[in-house]
């Protein structure tokens, strides 16, 4: 297990593994997002840079630098989910609210329905549950895992594993299949689990 201390996180060499690409018309969903939290500046707490849409592991390569220059340039953070979308549902799932935003007469949030979208639905008949620990001790984070392992062993669908542990500019993501969320919060009230949730792909 890698656990980064340094400023800048880096996790496209760990990313391409989490994606599957052999369902048809399945995509993944980055999103670079400039926050104030770093831009102090800033009159909004998140603003949406880039919109990216990965369709085969070639296309997380070929984007790379330009996310990073991205990210670079803006003091921004690159984020990507790793639960897959499926371009049938969102589709539609688009064209419902941009009916509804037209009914509404609210034309100008058309433009930014798909990428809504795409960050609010999921795809994935296997979900990925992103659990947020905040420090790098690597004993805390294996424990935490130990945790995870030990429900994950209580239930029956027997594949359910931890997939993946990625860096966070404070911490590490540990990217899991589902498990008894309720167990777990009763071991763990203070550690955050997102059921569908983008982790870190870059962080200048």
């Amino acid at each position: 297990m890698l656990i980064n201390t340094h400023n800048m996180t880096n996790n496209f060499q760990f990313i391409p593994e989490l994606l599957d690409f052999s369902e048809k018309n399945t995509f993944y969903f980055i999103q670079i997002l400039k926050r104030r939290k770093e831009n102090p500046e800033m009159k909004t707490g998140v603003r949406v840079v880039d919109n990216y849409y990965i369709y085969s592991h070639e296309d997380l390569e070929k984007l790379k630098d330009k996310i990073i220059e991205s990210c670079t340039l803006h003091n921004a953070r690159a984020y990507i989910n790793v639960n897959r979308l499926d371009l049938e549902r969102i589709a539609l799932h688009a064209s419902k609210k941009t009916i509804e935003l037209i009914i509404q007469g609210d034309f100008k949030a058309v433009k930014n329905v798909y990428p809504s979208v795409c960050g609010s639905h999921s795809s994935e008949s296997d979900k990925r549950w992103v659990v947020d620990i905040d420090t790098k001790d690597a004993n805390v984070v294996h424990d935490i895992m130990r945790i995870i392992e030990d429900l994950h062993a209580n239930i029956t669908k027997s594949n359910y594993k931890i997939l993946a542990t990625l860096p966070t500019k404070n911490g590490v993501h540990i990217i899991t299949n589902p498990f008894n969320l309720k167990a777990f919060k009763d071991l763990e009230p203070n550690i955050d689990v997102h059921k569908s949730s983008p982790t870190i792909l870059y962080i200048p």
